[in-house]
């Protein structure tokens, strides 16, 4: 092999990695920016979800089907600042250990639409213990969703699975 066919070589293999860096980046971008091709349901204002009042800040965050999403970055901000943040488990599921206080629980994804929810941690009556069961929209495709209710969580995923059928058909 002479030496032109040799540096041929060099060149090819080394721009294999920049095209997959590139590609990589690529689909990134797409995935946080959404597709282009959003429904016009899907590019209506989400409403934000209401404050709750809770004795703890713990729960688990879901992908739109109702799976738990690992590794999401949970955060407390109160006055602009962070005061605690975690990632959910394998499992999805998050607590953080904060005192009691107004605060912003900001969730966020890569590729999911990130979500700001107001919560009052508080003791006493009106607090509730119960978890919260977040749900994360695709970004460009579906609102977020958060409530401390069971069946209003079930309820939720089957109307988006119904959503997803009529779609398709």
């Amino acid at each position: 092999m002479n030496h032109r066919a040799a540096q041929g070589a060099v060149v090819e293999r080394s721009a294999g990695p920049r095209l997959r860096c590139f590609l990589t980046a690529a689909l990134l971008l797409f995935l946080v920016k959404g597709s282009s091709g959003a429904t016009t349901e899907a590019a209506m204002p989400c409403a934000s979800p209401p404050e709750m009042n809770l004795s703890r800040v713990q729960g688990t965050v879901y992908g739109p089907s109702g799976v738990p999403l690992p590794k999401i970055l949970v955060q407390a901000v109160q006055n602009g600042k962070i005061v605690a943040q975690t990632q959910t488990d394998d499992r999805g599921k998050f607590e953080l250990k904060i005192a009691p206080g107004s605060f912003k629980v900001h969730v966020q994804y890569l590729g999911y639409k990130s979500m700001d929810l107001n919560v009052r941690v508080g003791h006493g009556g009106g607090f509730h213990a119960a978890r919260l069961r977040i749900v994360l929209g695709l970004s460009g495709a579906r609102c977020n969703f958060a409530t401390t209710s069971r069946k209003q969580f079930k309820d939720e995923i089957k109307r988006y699975g119904r959503q997803l059928e009529e779609k398709r058909n």
